[in-house]
C-alpha cells in the first residue's frame, strides 16, 4: 500500500491558486481511484504550511494516479504555488 506525507509550503501570492487545485485534484482522485485516501491539511500555526497525505490500495492504484493526465496536469501548477521544495516521506503499516 504506498502511502507518502508530504509537506508543501505555499508563496502566500498563490495560496488562493493552490487551494484551487487541490481542491479539483483531490475531486479528481476520488472520481478515479476510489479507496485511496488522498488528503490536503492546512497548518494552523502557519496557514501557508500544507499537508498533503495519500495511500493507495496498491502499486497497480498508485500507477494509475501518477500517469493519469489530471494528476500530470495538476501537478506542475501546483509545484508552480510553492514557496520552497517539497519535503516527503514515504511511510508504512505496523
Amino acid at each position: 500500500m504506498p502511502t507518502t506525507l508530504w509537506r508543501l509550503k505555499v508563496a502566500p501570492e498563490k495560496q488562493n491558486t493552490f487551494e484551487r487545485l487541490t481542491t479539483q485534484l483531490v475531486q479528481d482522485v476520488a472520481l478515479n481511484e476510489p479507496g485511496s485516501i488522498f488528503e490536503y491539511r492546512r497548518g494552523i500555526e502557519d496557514p501557508l504550511t500544507y499537508f498533503l497525505f495519500l495511500s493507495f490500495d496498491d502499486e497497480n492504484a498508485f500507477q494509475r494516479y501518477s500517469t493519469a493526465d489530471y494528476h500530470i496536469g495538476a501537478s506542475g501548477q501546483i509545484i508552480d504555488c510553492l514557496a520552497e521544495p517539497p519535503i516527503g516521506d514515504n511511510l508504512e503499516r505496523f
